[in-house]
C-alpha cells in the first residue's frame, strides 16, 4: 500500500463556517449580506459576531459581515493624504478604518476572517472610486484567485 501526500497551501478551516467573502459597498454581493456589523474595534466586532452566531442552527450558511472603511494607495502617505481630504462623518467612530496599502488591507481582511471577527468584509471606500478601483483590481483577486481569472 502506497500513500501519497500532496502539498497544499495551509488554510484555516473552521467546520460549519462559511468561506471568506469580500465586497465593495454598493456591489450586489455587499447588498446580499443579511447581517452587517459596524463596530469601532475589532474586539467589539468579534463579540458581536459571537453573540449573533450563538443561537444559529446552520452556522455554515450564517454570514456576519463587517464594514471596514478604507483608503488604499500604492504608498501609505498617499493613502493618508486621500483619506485626509474626506470630511469626517459623525458616525465614523462606529466603524473600523484602514488607511494604507492594498497589501496591508489584504492582511487585515485575512486576519479578520482567521480570528473569527467576521465571515465577510464590506469595504467602504473613504476616497470614492480610487479606492474602490484598487480594491477590485488589487485586493479581491488576491483573496479570491477565481475573480482574477479570465475565462
Amino acid at each position: 500500500m502506497t500513500i501519497e501526500f500532496v502539498h497544499q497551501t495551509p488554510a484555516t478551516i473552521s467546520i460549519g463556517r462559511p468561506g471568506l467573502q469580500v465586497a465593495v459597498a454598493g456591489d450586489p454581493l455587499a447588498q446580499s449580506f443579511p447581517i452587517v456589523v459596524r463596530r469601532s474595534t475589532l474586539r467589539d466586532a468579534q463579540r458581536a459576531r459571537s453573540l449573533l452566531r450563538a443561537g444559529t442552527h446552520d452556522p455554515a450558511n450564517f454570514v456576519v459581515a463587517l464594514e471596514v472603511e478604507a483608503a488604499i494607495a500604492p504608498h501609505p502617505a498617499s493613502a493618508r493624504a486621500s483619506a485626509a481630504d474626506e470630511p469626517v462623518r459623525a458616525d465614523d467612530t462606529e466603524t473600523i478604518r484602514y488607511v494604507g496599502t492594498p497589501r496591508g488591507l489584504v492582511s487585515l481582511i485575512r486576519d479578520i476572517y482567521v480570528a473569527e471577527i467576521a465571515d465577510a468584509v464590506i469595504i467602504v471606500p473613504l476616497d470614492g472610486s480610487a479606492t474602490a478601483a484598487r480594491v477590485r483590481e488589487q485586493v479581491l483577486p488576491v483573496l479570491d484567485p477565481a475573480r482574477g481569472r479570465v475565462a
